[in-house]
């Protein structure tokens, strides 16, 4: 395994490129550069010959040819990372120059700050060992109806287990139809998993760890689509390679899952737990008495599929006792009935923690949280 990043630079400005070079060289031997030119042909010439981990290349006023040359390296170097620079700060082009297969993004004039934290992501992904790599656990938050709270409870796990183990944390929205964990938390991500799966030909870690955005509380997030007809179109094998992928990358992903179908299935064979979410009603048990027997039916048991009671009321009609009679199964965990606490902090755009760190349900998230990164220790 290499242990120093090795870089071409495609760049017609003199003064950018020198820059640029510039610095690379004040990193030291930890980046060395192994050739320039002013032109595509001869920087597609120094690719040919120095096999570069990364290719430094502008993009011109001409956005649709720069396009065709970034695909043209990639599909003769796939394992290149291309960090595109521009002047232009369009979603558009960013999005498109992206999909096309760069990694990074730089706004010219490019600064050191940017150039540096781009080539500190590449060396992490290249210098990591995989012998000492162990494969991510995969917790996917489910329920049979809409409307059960998954999404408060995927986000809240996701932030809390992040800030209890300070462990890299993905969050996945696998409701491809209805996602919205971005609206939850505020963010408004430049990508989303449809950028992935419609480049899944050329699925490495630099493409998928370009495309996941950073929430402020510390976890990554991988968005639901922004149109219904990208969502439809994702398939199931799309999504066991996306999930494979982060299982090397990350150290747990939360995935808020849609109701089922066979992408959930897929999400729910690959999971290390499931916690299956349902609310104390006759309606919602029966449900749940169909769901446990399919999750008996192909192998899934009570070491793997928990359940959890959510908004539950100590004083209700239906009890804790009586619903574990009825399923003939145990309840993992019940969360108290604190409905408007969890609006609140939906319309404040941020999880509960922060939004209501003394009531009762972020006392119990918390509890939840103990027990699930317990459970997979």
């Amino acid at each position: 395994m290499p242990q120093n990043i090795t870089v071409v630079i495609i760049d017609s400005d003199l003064t950018s490129l020198n820059n640029i070079t510039r610095f690379i060289e004040s990193l030291g031997d930890s980046v060395s550069i192994e050739g320039t030119a002013p032109t595509f042909e001869k920087g597609y010439e120094l690719v040919h010959k120095k096999r570069p981990m990364v290719v430094i290349m502008e993009i011109g006023s001409d956005v649709n040819l720069a396009i065709e040359r970034i695909e043209q390296i990639l599909s003769r170097f796939p394992q290149v990372s291309i960090f595109a620079t521009s002047e232009d700060k369009s979603s558009e082009t960013i999005l498109r120059v992206m999909r096309a297969g760069a990694t990074e993004y730089l706004l010219r004039p490019v600064s050191q700050t940017d150039l540096t934290f781009a080539l500190q992501k590449i060396g992490r992904l290249w210098l990591v060992k995989p012998v000492e790599e162990e494969a991510g656990r995969i917790i996917t938050v489910f329920s049979p109806k809409g409307g059960a709270g998954v999404t408060t409870i995927a986000i809240n796990v996701a932030t809390n287990i992040h800030q209890m183990t300070g462990k890299s944390t993905v969050l996945v929205d696998l409701d491809l139809n209805a996602g919205d964990v971005t609206t939850f938390l505020n963010m408004k991500p430049a990508y989303t998993i449809s950028d992935v799966t419609m480049n899944i030909s050329r699925l490495d870690r630099n493409f998928l760890q370009g495309v996941i955005a950073k929430h402020e509380s510390g976890i990554s997030v991988l968005a639901e689509p922004q149109k219904l007809e990208e969502g439809v179109s994702i398939s199931s094998s799309e999504i066991k390679k996306v999930l494979s992928l982060l299982k090397s990358m990350y150290k747990y992903i939360i995935i808020d899952a849609e109701t089922i179908s066979e992408r959930t299935a897929i999400a729910i064979e690959m999971s290390d737990l499931i916690l299956l979410v349902f609310i104390l009603s006759l309606p919602s048990i029966k449900n749940m008495q169909r769901h446990l027997k399919y999750f008996d039916r192909i192998g899934l048991g009570k070491d793997r599929v928990k359940l959890v009671a959510n908004r539950y009321l100590k004083k209700g009609d239906i009890t804790i006792q009586d619903t574990e009679k009825a399923l003939n199964y145990p309840i993992f965990f019940a969360l108290p009935n604190e409905y408007d606490t969890a609006m609140m902090c939906l319309n404040k755009g941020v999880p509960i923690s922060e939004g209501a760190p003394r009531s009762q349900l972020n006392q119990s998230l918390k509890e939840l949280t103990k027990m699930v990164v317990q459970s997979q220790s």
